[in-house]
C-alpha cells in the first residue's frame, strides 16, 4: 500500500505498537476538524480534554487515537502513551527525517503568516508545496502541520513563533530547516524580554539550535545585524543572505514608484540583475517580505520573475485585506488589520491607511498587548500619530488606550474598555459611506466588529 502520510509500519517503529495496515490521510488533535483516515491525539489541554472526544474523533472518520487512558468502550485503535504531546513531538520529528525535500521556516516579530503564504502561492506555481494552515506555529501547531504534509511535497514552509526564549530552538529541532528566515525583530512579546537584542538571540535559536541550516535570508535592517551575522558564521552557514532597503544589503529596494492603488517596486540582487513587479498599495507593509521571498526564489534557483505572481493572491485574513460592504445603506471600505498589531506594524499600517484615504475616515484602534515595561511608551506614540491624521472619527478600544482618554483634547475621539461595548453604539458613528481602518492585538478582538459590519 503506497501511502503518501505517516503509516502503520511508521507508528509501529516509534511507538512499539502492532497495527495492521492502516489508510492515513492526516493527524489532528482537534475533533471538530477530523477528516476520514486521520489519526486523533487526545492532548488535555487547560480547558478540554481530547479524551473526552475520541468517540466524536472516531464518528468523523478517526482510524487511529493516540491516548494516554485507553477508552475500551470505543471502538476504535488505540495507542496508549505517557504524554500525547510529547508523542506528537516524536512522531512529527520522526516523520520529518524521512522529508526529500526542502524545508523553508519563517520567523520574525511580524509578517510570518503573510510571508508564508504568499511564499506557497508563488513556489506552488512550479513544484508540489505544501505550508501550514493559519498561524500554527508553536509545539502544538507546528508538529501538527508537519505530519499533515503529504510525503510527494517538495517544498515545506512553516512558521516559527515564540514568546519566550528557547521556544524557536524546541520548534527548531522539530523542523530542521534547510533555508531560514529571520524577517524582522522588534518589539513584540517584549514583556518576556529585557532588550532587543534579546529577541534577536531568540530569534536566532533558528539556526543555532539545529545543523540543517544551510541558507539564512535575513532582514539587514534589524538592530545587532552583525551579532547574529557573526553567530552564523560560528555555524558555518555559508550562504547568508541580506535584504534591506540600502545598497549594503545583498537583496536591496533601488527604486519605488506609486500611484493611487498600485506601487511598482525595483530590486536587486548582487551580482544578478534588477527585478521589477507590481504591487498593491495596502501590500507596501510586505515589501521587505518580498525581497525574503525573492531570496528563497534565488537559493532554489528558480525563476525570478515568479514574485509578480504576488499580485493574484489576496492578503492573509485579517491582515490588510480590503472589504467593500454595505451596512444599513452605507457603503463601507474596510481595511481589516484586525488579526494583531505591534508598534512598528501599528506605526506603518496607519501612515498607509491615511496616504490612500484622505477623507470620511474612521479609525478603530485596538490595544497592543505583549509590550512589557515600554507598554504605555509605545501606546502613548501611536495615540498621538493617530490623532495627527485626517478622520472623523478615531475610536480607541481596550484599558491600555483608555488610560490615556484623560490626555485628549480633540473632537470625536472615543474610548472603549472592550469591543463589545463600542459595538453596541457603532451605529453612532457609521453616519454615511466612509474608509474604516481596524487593527488591535488578536486578544481584542476587533474581528468582532467586522464580523458586525458584515
Amino acid at each position: 500500500m503506497n501511502q503518501n502520510f505517516i503509516t502503520s509500519k511508521d507508528l509501529n517503529l516509534v511507538f512499539g505498537s502492532n497495527l495492521k495496515n492502516l489508510k492515513i490521510t492526516g493527524v489532528e488533535i482537534d475533533s471538530r476538524k477530523i477528516k476520514r483516515g486521520n489519526i486523533f491525539f487526545a492532548i488535555e489541554g487547560k480547558n478540554n480534554d481530547g479524551h473526552n472526544f475520541i468517540q466524536q474523533a472516531k464518528d468523523k472518520g478517526a482510524v487511529l487515537a493516540l491516548v494516554e487512558r485507553k477508552s475500551n468502550k470505543i471502538e476504535i485503535p488505540q495507542i496508549k502513551v505517557s504524554d500525547t504531546h510529547k508523542a506528537l513531538i516524536k512522531l512529527a520529528k520522526y516523520y520529518r527525517s524521512l522529508f526529500k525535500g526542502k524545508l523553508v521556516a519563517i520567523t520574525g516579530s511580524v509578517g510570518k503568516t503573510s510571508t508564508k503564504d504568499y511564499l506557497h502561492y508563488i513556489l506552488s506555481q512550479s513544484h508540489l508545496t505544501y505550508c501550514s494552515r493559519q498561524s500554527f506555529n508553536n509545539d502544538f501547531g507546528l508538529p501538527l502541520e508537519i505530519l499533515n504534509m503529504p510525503k510527494t511535497t517538495e517544498i515545506g514552509i512553516f512558521e516559527l513563533g515564540m514568546n519566550h526564549k528557547n521556544e524557536i530552538k524546541k520548534l527548531s529541532k522539530i523542523a530542521q530547516p534547510e533555508i531560514a528566515i529571520i524577517l524582522n525583530v522588534h518589539h513584540v512579546h517584549s514583556k518576556n524580554f529585557n532588550s532587543l537584542k534579546d529577541i534577536a538571540l531568540a530569534k536566532s535559536e533558528i539556526f543555532t539550535a539545529v545543523d540543517s541550516v544551510k541558507t539564512l535570508i535575513i532582514s539587514r535592517n534589524i538592530e545587532h545585524f552583525s551579532l547574529v551575522k557573526n553567530l552564523a558564521k560560528k555555524k558555518f552557514i555559508k550562504n547568508i543572505i541580506s535584504f534591506g532597503d540600502k545598497k549594503n544589503s545583498d537583496l536591496y529596494v533601488t527604486k519605488k514608484k506609486k500611484d493611487k492603488s498600485t506601487m511598482v517596486i525595483n530590486a536587486k540582487i548582487k551580482g544578478l540583475q534588477s527585478i521589477s513587479f507590481k504591487i498593491e498599495n495596502n501590500q507596501e507593509i510586505l515589501e521587505m517580505s518580498f525581497l525574503a521571498m525573492l531570496g528563497v526564489l534565488n537559493t532554489l534557483k528558480l525563476d525570478l520573475n515568479l514574485i509578480k505572481k504576488i499580485r493574484d493572491l489576496k492578503l492573509t485574513e485579517g491582515r490588510g485585506q480590503i472589504k467593500n460592504i454595505s451596512f444599513k445603506g452605507k457603503k463601507l471600505k474596510i481595511v481589516d488589520h484586525a488579526y494583531n498589531a505591534s508598534p512598528v506594524s501599528m506605526f506603518a499600517t496607519i501612515k498607509s491607511f491615511s496616504s490612500m484615504n484622505k477623507s470620511n475616515n474612521i479609525f478603530i484602534i485596538g490595544d497592543m498587548n505583549e509590550l512589557g515595561q515600554k507598554s504605555s511608551s509605545y501606546h502613548n506614540q501611536i495615540f498621538k500619530l493617530a490623532l495627527n491624521q485626517s478622520f472623523d472619527y478615531c475610536i480607541f478600544i481596550g484599558n491600555k488606550f483608555y488610560k490615556l482618554k484623560k490626555l485628549n483634547k480633540k473632537k470625536n475621539i472615543f474610548f472603549f474598555y472592550n469591543v463589545n461595548y463600542f459595538i453596541n453604539k457603532i451605529e453612532t458613528f457609521i453616519t454615511k459611506d466612509c474608509s474604516i481602518f481596524v487593527k488591535g492585538s488578536n486578544s481584542i478582538k476587533l474581528n468582532k466588529v467586522i464580523e458586525y459590519l458584515n
